[in-house]
């Protein structure tokens, strides 16, 4: 059966009033673990980077804040271009996180999708 892509749009910076877009949590127990992941933007002025954590375990009660993000050196600020890479050693948790941008934040954005494997 074919995985359903997971995607998601930032408009402007993932921290202040925008927060942390929604973060994907993939079934890590699939083997062997492969997502495809790809970035389009719609500016030049946007510098963005997909991140992970290994601390989603499943609980209602995690919180991203708490959580240790690593910067993928598939997606490490990527300035305004798109860009797709690849997952293929197991994570818990999946984000797309707006670092830059030099103008507007209301019109600039970011779309990351990603699809898994299994």
């Amino acid at each position: 059966m074919p995985s359903n892509p997971f995607r998601v749009t930032q408009t402007g910076l993932s921290t202040g009033a925008n927060g942390f877009t929604p973060t994907l949590f993939p079934d890590y127990s699939i083997r062997p673990f492969s997502i495809g992941i790809a970035c389009t933007v719609n500016s030049t002025s946007l510098a963005y980077s997909v991140q992970h954590s290994y601390d989603f375990t499943g609980s209602s009660t995690w919180n991203s804040s708490n959580a240790v993000w690593f910067t993928s050196t598939s997606f490490s600020t990527i300035d305004g271009v798109a860009s797709n890479g690849a997952y293929t050693t197991p994570v818990s948790a999946i984000r797309l996180y707006v670092t830059a941008t030099t103008t507007s934040s209301a019109t600039n954005t970011v779309t990351m999708t990603a699809i898994q494997a299994g």
